[in-house]
């Protein structure tokens, strides 16, 4: 009895073993197999290699969260600087070209003959004048008085020097007009004016005759010719007022402070002191001046010899020395009139 039971039980496990086999198997059967099954494409698979990789690269960084120390996306790429700004390069250019221009700088003649009016009007009036508002024996006094006239000086001669610049470049301009009224009313005239200018280098009458027919059948050429060789007019620089204004009261300035230096090192009532030390330094300077400007305006190496600019000296030197001794003498004078 026992025997069947346990025949029993065995072969009633057998079929549910094998039937879950075959379900197991028959659920594998039915998915496809690995090569029937279609992936789609990716992205990036049908564009060319340097497409995708520029493209993620831009991705990632638009995509890169930026913070305090990280660059924006209008930084430069690394290994490469950043350009200058239109602004500092505009200012870079325009300091280059004052540079060459100061490095270029020559004064000119009428530059030099302005500081030279300066500077010798500067020295000899407030050294003079200093000299003898001494006589009063109060340092403060020749301060004030030295100051007030320094300052008059330099207004008054750098306005006059500009207003003379003006009124040169005023008829420079007058004659310009003359002589176009001169060339369009009269050419007979304005021939004859070529035929006196070109007369003194020996030049032939059909030569003259030729160039003056020439330059009559242009106006502009005819005027240039004439003031050029015929009243020897020269264009002068429009900025010539504004420099010859400021070269006359600059060297006016810097001439007047030199004889005042010692009085303000001086105590207030050692007025004497003060004005021995100025009338050294003062022998000194003029000398030096006259020197320099005799050596500067020599228009050739003949005149360039060291008597000459020792005569120059010693002239400035008396001219400089006999004011301040005048004009000691009127005010000590002035005074003593006064007191008694």
């Amino acid at each position: 009895m026992s025997l069947i039971l346990l025949k029993n039980l065995l072969w009633s496990r057998r079929p549910v073993t094998s039937s879950r086999r075959t379900d197991t198997t028959s659920s594998r059967s039915v998915l496809p197999p690995i090569s029937n099954v279609t992936i789609p494409p990716l992205p990036f698979e049908n564009k060319p290699e340097e497409s995708w990789v520029s493209t993620s690269t831009i991705d990632l960084e638009a995509q890169t969260p930026s913070d305090g120390n990280s660059s924006t996306s209008t930084d430069p790429p690394k290994g490469k600087s950043r350009g200058p700004s239109p602004c500092s390069s505009k200012i870079t250019a325009f300091i280059r070209r004052k540079c060459i221009a100061v490095k270029n700088f020559r004064p000119t003649a009428r530059m030099i003959s302005d500081a030279i009016i300066g500077l010798s009007d500067g020295m000899t009036v407030p050294f003079a004048l200093t000299a003898g508002l001494s006589s009063f024996g109060d340092t403060r006094i020749v301060q004030l008085g030295g100051i007030a006239e320094v300052v008059a000086g330099m207004i008054s001669m750098g306005v006059g020097g500009a207003l003379g610049a003006k009124a040169e470049s005023d008829g420079y301009k007058a004659k310009v007009a003359e002589t176009v009224k001169l060339v369009v009313d009269s050419s007979a005239e304005a021939i004859a004016l070529v035929h006196d200018v070109l007369r003194p280098f020996g030049i032939d009458l059909p030569q003259r005759d030729t160039i003056a027919n020439n330059l009559i059948q242009s106006s502009d050429r005819m005027v240039d010719f004439l003031l050029r060789f015929h009243y020897q007019e020269k264009q002068p620089d429009p900025s010539r007022p504004m420099a010859c204004g400021l070269t006359i009261g600059i060297g006016y300035a810097l001439g007047g402070i030199i004889p005042l230096v010692p009085y303000f090192c001086v105590q207030r009532n050692e007025v004497l002191l003060a004005l021995y030390i100025s009338i050294g330094i003062m022998a000194v300077t003029l000398f030096l001046f006259g020197f320099v400007k005799t050596v500067l305006l020599a228009e050739a190496d003949r005149d360039r010899s060291t008597w000459k600019a020792f005569l120059g000296g010693m002239e400035m030197l008396a001219i400089g020395g006999g004011s301040a001794a005048v004009a000691v003498g009127i005010v000590h004078g002035i005074n003593m009139s006064m007191t008694d």
